[in-house]
């Protein structure tokens, strides 16, 4: 997360996701992944999306869900902007749930493939994972089927479309 963008929309929609995992009885905690110069504004990032930061540690209670907030998104290697995939395969095996910010996607390709190859890849390590796909992608990934399932039912029955969700009818 870069301080320049810090309030824009992106921010509001993960404010809505927290929220919603917590309406959910998930504790949120966040990993922001901060770049740039923060000077100290760390704590209000954290306060706006209505979350506290992870400490890190041991294993985390059953209804805990890791928020990381990456630069740029989800990718195949870690890099300052990107989480790694198999990063987010670790922390499932940590946390009931892990969601993460992802706009790593080529203009020149569909993002429905690429979305596909992340999913494939989180499947081929033991997880469960989804998409939000909107303007603002956000990857879901637990070790549970059962997660993911509670998670897109829930916002669909709040209004959300459920076309909204990649793949479609998982």
């Amino acid at each position: 997360m870069n301080p320049t963008y810090f309030g824009d929309s992106y921010d509001v929609v993960k404010r809505f996701f927290c929220d919603q995992l917590s309406t959910l009885g998930y504790e949120v905690i966040a990993e922001p992944m901060f770049t740039g110069k923060w000077d100290g504004r760390e704590a209000a990032f954290v306060r706006f999306i209505g979350t506290r930061l992870a400490a890190g540690g041991s294993q985390a209670p059953d209804r805990t869900a890791l928020f990381l907030d990456p630069d740029t998104g989800v990718s195949i290697k870690a890099s300052p902007s990107h989480v790694a995939i198999s990063d987010l395969a670790a922390r499932a095996s940590r946390y009931a749930l892990v969601f993460a910010f992802d706009q790593s996607f080529s203009r020149g390709r569909d993002p429905k493939q690429a979305m596909r190859e992340k999913l494939s890849c989180l499947s081929d390590r033991g997880c469960h994972a989804m998409y939000y796909d909107s303007h603002a992608r956000f990857l879901f990934v637990s070790a549970s089927q059962r997660s993911i399932h509670e998670v897109r039912n829930h916002l669909v029955q709040i209004g959300m479309p459920d076309e909204r969700f990649f793949p479609q009818g998982s």
